[in-house]
């Protein structure tokens, strides 16, 4: 079996309302569908970021793909090696990812077998999800979002709770000052005193501020699983959990294999939030969950406004690794729709493993060549501004 075409579809899909963070808003996701074609028929699909950056890559990387058996991820990986970069803006390292993803499900659909059992078998049946709580913009129509205060935070997560039986919560931060955000952490740990609960601000706020609020968290009784990215850079995270005896956690400090060794050496975090796309697809995460055991480090999920292609391959990947025991991140319940034909379901706060056959979902084309349209009409979504708040542009440290 020989890979025989490469292709890549951008599709715009919405978010139910505008979602707030540190660098910008979240109205959509754009993501690049990725189709290969076998010389038996079989064809394969990944997701990934979408954009005209990512079409040009995957365009440069076809030449090194065509030809091999999908099955062989490894060669996959040392061909496109040479693409290599170390930031998470890295277009190489995602561009790897999909195509793997595409490869691994074709390989599965031919041997009738589900990617979990070719990355080594699933531990459990079921990935936990936490609850994303973003501050959020209203709807163009006015009628959902708008969410900028802790009590409305508070009834954002009863809703979301109540709807997908949530067990973990997780504030999305950097948004409001500290201070009124703390307020919606004190309230939180108020009304769910005995769910899991983080806290994200995206290294918007400076040393000295992740140390204040570390601190006044410990004073006052408020115990995080986790407290995410507070600050800016491996020293700035190094220097808050020295003075901080709370557990970080991050996607943003240490999302490279260069950044590893350092991270390790100068305890920067507790936890490594792995992701199937930046950190160049399931083999190289396999290879971070290695090194994280190794250093005792615990192990999450980054999620980035994945639809159902690359949520799939998130919970395989969460499935057959057993240090990964955190609830991992999705955005799924802000988007309006998604672009396979039988949308993944939220059970008691949970996804169910698919076990059909690759990826174990099939996608809607019509909705790919719907959503196809809206990127042709709108373009790019752009996470990194914010038309409502003028002269604003993303800089941190914010606070």
């Amino acid at each position: 079996m020989k890979i025989v075409n490469l292709e890549v579809i951008p599709v715009t899909v919405p978010m139910e309302a505008p979602l707030r963070w540190s660098m910008g808003i979240e109205t959509g996701t754009t993501r690049g569908i990725i189709r290969i074609t076998t010389d038996d028929g079989v064809i394969g699909i990944g997701e990934t970021y979408g954009g005209d950056g990512v079409e040009h890559a995957i365009e440069t990387a076809k030449p090194f793909v065509l030809g091999l058996d999908p099955l062989e991820t490894g060669v996959l990986q040392h061909r496109l090696g040479v693409f290599r970069v170390s930031y998470e803006t890295s277009v190489p390292a995602i561009v790897r990812a999909g195509i793997e993803m595409a490869c691994l499900d074709a390989a599965g659909k031919a041997l009738g077998r589900p990617v979990y059992s070719l990355l080594g078998g699933k531990i459990r049946d079921r990935v936990e999800t936490a609850a994303y709580l973003f501050y959020r913009y209203r709807s163009k129509n006015g009628r959902i979002g708008g969410e900028d205060s802790a009590k409305a935070m508070v009834d954002r997560a009863h809703e979301l709770v109540e709807k997908h039986g949530f067990r973990s919560l997780k504030l999305k931060g950097g948004v409001l000052t500290p201070d009124e955000e703390f307020e919606t952490i004190r309230l939180l740990r108020e009304h769910f005193p005995h769910s899991p609960l983080r806290w994200d601000p995206n290294a918007a706020w400076s040393v000295e501020t992740g140390i204040r609020i570390g601190r006044r968290l410990l004073r006052d009784g408020i115990d995080l699983q986790y407290l995410e990215d507070p600050t800016w850079n491996l020293e700035g995270m190094s220097q808050v959990r020295k003075a901080v005896e709370i557990p970080l956690a991050t996607n943003m400090c240490l999302i490279s294999y260069d950044q590893l060794a350092p991270g390790i050496r100068m305890r920067s975090v507790d936890v490594v939030l792995s992701d199937v796309h930046y950190w160049g697809g399931f083999r190289e995460n396999q290879r971070l969950i290695a090194v994280c055991d190794a250093f005792q480090i615990g192990v999450g999920m980054h999620s980035d406004r994945e639809l159902g292609i690359s949520t799939a391959a998130m919970i395989h990947l969460a499935a057959s690794s057993p240090s990964l025991v955190y609830a991992i991140d999705s955005h799924y319940h802000d988007q309006v729709d998604d672009i396979i034909s039988q949308p993944f379901v939220y059970q008691q706060g949970a996804f169910t493993v698919p076990d059909g056959p690759g990826l174990g979902v099939e996608v809607d084309w019509d909705k790919v060549a719907k959503y196809h349209g809206l990127f042709k009409q709108e373009g790019q979504v752009n996470e990194f501004y914010d038309r409502n708040r003028p002269g604003w542009v993303p800089a941190l440290p914010i606070f």
